[in-house]
């Protein structure tokens, strides 16, 4: 299964990290890798994280291809409004995507953009007030480490998105290779 995770100037490390280390390291029952994971940016220029490390990713929106996980981190709340083509792509990926995955405030970016309208949805803890104020149609759920839509699921703040990876994990393999795959980066798994 193809994994894309969208970067972007000012993305929190781990919002992207965890879920990428999470696929990245996932075996199927047979041992074989189960994700092909990929980072994309809007452009081909690199990309400078909040922390001020700088990367670049492997596609830009014009050469990605299609997501079956598509991975939305948070840093920029209004990125989808403030760049039209993020939020064509976006939505162009989620018509074909089996999931969406967001971390953190990238809940902001699904719902500036529509897709968490009349949806039950997370964030993280000191923006929870915020997400609902901004969308009211939203039904916010402070505490939760994960919410599950069925297409997409939103997650906490920063390293919730392990947490979020491994339900998608446990969701299409079994709970057995999820914990496994926890156990593998030696994470404390307890949902």
């Amino acid at each position: 299964m193809k994994v894309l995770i969208l970067v972007y100037d000012g993305v929190y490390l781990l919002d992207f990290c965890g879920p990428l280390e999470i696929f990245h390291d996932t075996r199927d029952a047979a041992g074989q890798p189960a994700f092909e994971v990929s980072l994309v940016s809007p452009d081909k220029n690199d990309i400078h994280a909040h922390t001020g490390m700088t990367f670049h990713a492997a596609y830009d929106i014009e050469s990605s291809p299609q997501a079956d996980i598509l991975v939305i981190p948070g840093g920029n709340l209004q990125l989808a409004s403030q760049d039209p083509r993020i939020a064509k792509w976006i939505l162009n990926q989620v018509q074909k995507a089996q999931i969406v995955l967001s971390v953190c405030t990238g809940a902001f970016i699904l719902a500036e953009i529509g897709l968490l309208d009349d949806l039950q949805a997370t964030t993280w803890f000191g923006a929870t007030k915020t997400l609902q104020e901004q969308y009211p149609s939203i039904q916010v759920l402070a505490g939760e480490r994960f919410v599950d839509n069925g297409k997409i699921i939103t997650t906490a703040g920063v390293s919730a998105g392990i947490d979020g990876a491994l339900h998608v994990v446990e969701r299409l393999f079994s709970r057995t290779i999820a914990q496994k795959t926890a156990q593998f980066i030696e994470y404390d798994w307890k949902v």
